[in-house]
């Protein structure tokens, strides 16, 4: 049997150890959550972030159309390419209530970028796989624009 002196000395460890681990883990989980969540989801983060996001988008964009077609390809090309850093940058931002759209429009354009590098050797694939990720992803653009048109207003 051990001695009570050496036994003490054990409980007292394990009781340190108990006290060490309660106050450790709450607060790993609290600089977790704080380094990974980020300000919290509002709808006025988010309509913050669309506004912010819409004016970028906007002033590299929204300007009349040149005569020359191939010049407005490349412009639509590069617009279509911003729009995966966007959606990402709102998905970031957005609340509960509808992040679940945005994440689906999200992959449904990661995919649509992914056909459009297939088109080049499978052009009926790509196609396919394009129209595919954009009917998928219907509903979730009518929500989002909804979503907006209800909270957000103008710019």
């Amino acid at each position: 049997m051990a001695e009570p002196s050496a036994q003490r000395g054990t409980e007292g460890r394990t009781a340190r150890r108990a006290g060490a681990i309660a106050v450790v883990v709450p607060l790993a989980a609290i600089i977790v959550s704080g380094c990974s969540g980020g300000p919290p989801r509002t709808t006025a983060g988010f309509c913050s972030v669309y506004h912010q996001q819409e004016q970028q988008y906007l002033a590299q964009y929204n300007h009349p159309s040149s005569t020359n077609g191939l010049a407005d390809l490349a412009d639509l090309i590069g617009a279509v390419s911003d729009w995966v850093p966007i959606f990402e940058a709102l998905d970031q931002a957005a609340p509960p209530s509808i992040e679940p759209d945005v994440q689906n429009i999200l992959d449904s354009l990661k995919q649509e970028e992914q056909a459009a590098g297939q088109e080049a050797t499978d052009p009926l694939g790509g196609l396919a796989s394009g129209l595919e990720a954009a009917m998928m992803s219907s509903a979730s653009w009518q929500n989002l624009s909804t979503f907006i048109e209800q909270n957000c207003g103008s710019s």
